[in-house]
């Protein structure tokens, strides 16, 4: 349930559903029951260990409030919202985790609007800071469903992750080129971002067309680098830009720039049924994004 540490804010519904539905804990989902919460030596070690796990990790969720059995959301479980208050826990995860983690973002949900009938929902973001030494003054990560102890070299590895390139896809745009009297052409450009802290020069960007039908065609305007072209069975065309140049932290570049060209006689069939994936691959991860051509419909100007 990774999607959980990105959404903006959670709701009774949404906390029930997750009960409702049997949700299973898992390397990024920990359910606790109220009760572990506390003041308690024991009790602080166990929280500081758990947070500091997600954030050696590639971070999670922790809900305080929900008891699990065999692993899955069983029922609710309280926390008294009076005697554990937001800011308790804030204190505690920084007074008792060294270095301090980044971006913890912490939803108190009020049952009944009622503070004693707490849920408390705990984002903790994969830490670029990381490695993270909790209370018991030892090194954890996230493993199935439990924190358990860091290898040294684990602990090693994690020194240099700040020291990452980040490259996402930015996003793509399709325009209308113009019309003839037999063909609509289109441009579509995509374009990557480096998010991360370090320069990348080994990446790789895939476009994907499915439903690729006989009244349409694809060139490419060498923006950047170079391109190839495969086509597969069934309506599925790829079109690979490679050997681009370096992308600097923060800087966005474009990444692939083609034309597609239909048949006017069937532009709308066409564009009804043709979708496009964008992935891209480089030396410390993968990014993915779906798309189709159907807000473009309505701009397409006939001659």
């Amino acid at each position: 349930m990774k999607k959980l540490l990105d959404k903006e804010g959670f709701s009774e519904q949404d906390i029930l559903s997750l009960i409702e539905n049997e949700v299973e804990e898992s390397i990024y989902l920990d359910f606790k029951e109220a009760d572990a919460l506390g003041k308690s030596d024991g009790k602080k070690k166990e929280l500081s260990k758990d947070i500091a796990s997600f954030a050696n990790s590639d971070g999670g969720v922790i809900i305080y409030g929900i008891k699990e059995e065999n692993f899955k959301a069983h029922s609710l479980s309280f926390v008294n919202g009076n005697e554990y208050t937001k800011e308790w826990i804030e204190q505690l995860i920084n007074s008792t985790i060294q270095r301090h983690i980044s971006g913890i973002k912490i939803f108190p949900v009020r049952f009944d609007s009622s503070v004693e009938k707490t849920v408390y929902v705990i984002q903790i973001p994969r830490s670029l800071d990381a490695p993270h030494i909790s209370r018991d003054k030892r090194f954890y990560k996230r493993f199935n469903f439990e924190s358990v102890y860091m290898e040294e070299y684990e602990i090693r590895q994690l020194y240099g992750r700040k020291s990452k390139s980040l490259l996402l896809i930015g996003g793509y745009s399709i325009s209308q080129l113009d019309s003839t009297e037999d063909t609509v052409r289109l441009r579509l450009e995509a374009s990557i971002i480096n998010d991360g802290d370090i320069p990348e020069s080994s990446y790789k960007l895939n476009l994907y067309f499915n439903n690729f039908n006989k009244h349409t065609t694809v060139s490419w305007d060498q923006v950047q680098g170079d391109y190839s072209y495969t086509r597969f069975e069934e309506g599925r065309v790829k079109i690979s830009s490679s050997k681009c140049p370096t992308i600097y932290p923060t800087e966005t570049i474009d990444a692939i720039r083609v034309v597609i060209e239909i048949e006017k006689d069937f532009i709308f069939e066409t564009l009804q049924t043709l979708d496009i994936e964008l992935r891209l691959f480089y030396s410390n991860g993968e990014d993915e994004l779906k798309g189709d051509f159907k807000e473009v419909l309505e701009k397409i100007e006939m001659e």
